[in-house]
Parts: structure tokens; sequence; C-alpha cells
């Protein structure tokens, strides 16, 4: 994560007013826009998803509609224009899922704009048809919303509570959601009648990094808030990773990491938790994982070496591990063989793949982008305002933005 983005929450925090409890105004009904400027897809514009938002890789089709760049569109054939037609967009059958087709590339729907005292933050989905729905956080709104992901679909809140409501985890038909300015971990049930209960409390805070939950096991992230006349640019504060069984409330977390360190992100599969580290004077940025369930000894499978005040960052795996440090995103198998860089990007954040590309959030150039998971030239797939929080399934991407002089803040999704 960039300073900037600390400093940017931190000045929100001093600008925003929570909500009543029924204060839900603001949320505006879906609207397809097929030019990723409108609704906010567009203009100016940090590391969320987890790499386990969405169906796992293993879930979705071995070679869905993504593998063909434009240049390597069909042609028209008298009753498909495959450069414009956005149910047969580049290839025959590639549906833009409601938004336009333009050159063979689809363009981004705006699923809801957010307006008043909600914002757009941490985001998951829930389920993989056109009848589930795209879950976010509204931070100082204090609520959780859930949008169908069907173009024009209703935006309705799920649950008012009292809690900065920041990032988001779907797992085990439940949501979890992490707090900002503290360091519980909360559970909401998505079916049935919907409790909140705390799940677990930590030291902390639990800010800006998501939240990974599955095979019984919750994990976040938790860091000592910065002091209120601390320099803007001062050294980013410790962290901590804690655990908890997500099938008991009110328990003390369990310490997986407990030192003086820096953790970029999180992300799970269905044997292991992987994260980002940098330890406080290290020139060595490392992955590690630990198997799931109670916290055990870690083991190193890479390392990677840092320049300046470069620091790691979000972390996605699939059928190989990725992550972030400084500009460039890396890949290596499980086992820590084969590491090497994948991608160079202009800051790049938001990291999510699944068993084809990685796809990430270049918050220089304000662009979602992708690369095939074997390595290859970035491709540019969509503008966006500055990206929070990032999700995906097996068809579409899904992200919330921040709210830009040009356009409010934003649900937003893209047809992979």
């Amino acid at each position: 994560m960039r300073r900037s983005e600390w400093t940017c929450l931190a000045v929100c925090a001093a600008l925003s007013t929570a909500l009543g409890c029924n204060a839900i105004w603001g949320i505006s009904e879906g609207e397809v826009h097929g030019d990723p400027s409108a609704g906010g897809a567009g203009g100016e514009g940090g590391a969320g998803g987890s790499g386990a938002a969405g169906g796992p890789a293993s879930e979705c089709p071995s070679e869905p509609f993504t593998g063909r760049a434009p240049g390597a569109c069909h042609d028209a054939d008298g009753v498909h224009d495959y450069l414009s037609d956005p149910e047969n967009c580049c290839v025959p059958g590639r549906s833009c899922l409601g938004g336009a087709c333009k050159e063979g590339r689809c363009q981004p729907v705006v699923l809801t704009t957010i307006t008043d005292d909600h914002e757009a933050i941490g985001v998951a989905v829930e389920g993989d048809g056109d009848d589930a729905r795209v879950l976010w956080g509204s931070g100082y709104g204090s609520t959780v919303f859930a949008t169908e992901k069907a173009a024009l679909g209703a935006t309705e809140p799920l649950v008012v509570l009292d809690s900065l409501v920041t990032m988001l985890a779907s797992a085990d038909g439940s949501l979890f959601i992490t707090d900002w300015s503290a360091p519980d971990v909360y559970r909401m049930p998505l079916e049935g009648n919907i409790t909140v209960p705390t799940v677990a409390t930590a030291e902390g805070e639990a800010r800006y990094r998501a939240p990974v939950a599955g095979n019984g096991w919750v994990y976040w992230i938790t860091g000592i808030s910065q002091e209120p006349d601390q320099e803007a640019d001062a050294p980013e504060a410790p962290q901590r990773i804690w655990t908890a069984r997500v099938d008991q409330t009110d328990q003390t977390g369990l310490p997986v990491l407990d030192r003086d360190t820096y953790v970029g992100g999180l992300a799970q599969d269905s044997t292991h938790l992987y994260w980002t580290e940098l330890e406080p004077g290290s020139a060595q940025s490392t992955v590690r994982r630990m198997a799931l369930g109670e916290p055990s000894d870690p083991e190193i499978i890479a390392s990677t070496r840092v320049e300046g005040d470069e620091l790691p960052g979000n972390i996605a795996v699939g059928e190989r591990i990725f992550w972030i440090v400084g500009p460039n995103i890396h890949a290596a198998n499980k086992d820590g063989s084969g590491a090497g860089v994948l991608a160079s990007a202009d800051y790049p954040t938001r990291l999510v793949a699944d068993a084809n590309f990685v796809y990430w959030y270049s918050s220089g150039d304000n662009q979602m982008q992708r690369v095939r998971t074997s390595g290859g030239a970035p491709e540019p797939l969509a503008e966006s305002a500055y990206v929070r929080g990032l999700a995906h399934d097996c068809r579409a991407l899904y992200w919330t933005t921040w709210a830009t002089e040009e356009s409010p803040a934003s649900v937003i999704k893209l047809a992979k």
C-alpha cells in the first residue's frame, strides 16, 4: 500500500460523519454505462482483494473468453460484428454482461453509485450467476450493502453496524467484516436471520487490508494507528496477523505473527495462509506461508530485494502465488521455485488471480490491467477512478472506487 492511501483515509476520517441507523439514502439503483468515463469509471483515482474473492480458479472454466487480444478478434460474419456486439465481443458467445463492446473490448458497467455519507470500500462477491450479489462496505456509512450483479440490478442495505465497515471477505456462507479503527472481526450470515456477532478481538486496528476466511478459520491484520501529529511520510506502523475459529464468538484472536513487521496482504488456498512481509530495516521482502488452522511456524517460500522505501503489497494465490513489491508483480510456484518478475506496472495494487490471468489496478495511470499467469505484456482493460476494493468470480471483475470531482464513488463490474 502506498503511504498516500493511509493519508487519504485519515483525511476522510476527519471530514466524515457517521450515519444514524436509519440513514440509508443516497444509493442509486444501477445504471449501464458503456463509456468507462461515465458514472465513476473514469478520471482520477489502493491492498484489498485477498486472492480468495469469488470462486476458486479450479471451479471456473479452464479457458474462458478472455484469451483473445482485440487484434486477434473474429471478423464480422454478416450476423455479428465481433468488434461491437456486446453478446459476441471479440469471439462468439463472449458476453459483456450488460456493458458495451468497443473494438473487441468489453466496457465497464456501473452497478451503483454512492452519495451522501456513504462510501464504497471493501467488496466481496456472493455466488457466480447473474442472480447473485456484490457485497460492499460503506465505511463511515456503517452499512453493508448488496447490489445485484445483473445490469440495472437493485441495491439494498443488509445491516447497519456500530462500526466503520471497511474490508470484507466471503466464505462458507458468511461475510466477515473488519473495522478500520478497531481490532475486531465480525461475521454476518448470508442466509437466514441477520445477526452480526463479534468473532474475535485482537490488538491494534484492522486498517485497510482485507481478511481471508475458509476451512473454519478467519485471518486478519491489525496495526498500530498513527499519532495525530505524526508526519504523513513517517514509517509505516508495525502489524500483526491474527486468527480465530469462525464457529465461535467473542474470542481473543490467536497471534499468527507477533513481532514488529510490515505485512502487505493475505491470501489463502485450501491448505495454507500466505502473506507478504518486510521486517524493519531489511532489504528483503519475503513471502511466507503457514498451514491453515491454529498458528504454527511459517516457512519462507520466496524473497525479493526492495529498493528505497518500497513496501510489499497485495498477494493472490491460484495455481501459483502472485504478489506486489514496489512497481513489480512477482510470481512463484507454491513451493517457491520459479520465482521472478511477472510484470512491471505503475504502482500496482488490488491484486486477484484466476486460472488464466492476474488482474490489478495500476494507480499511477488509473487503469485496471491484466497479464497472463505465464507472463507477457500487461494488457489495459479499463480506466477507473482510484480503486479501493477488488473481487472477482468466474465471469467478471468487481471493484469499488473513490469519489472524485468528476464522479461519485461507485461499484463497477467488468466482464473478463
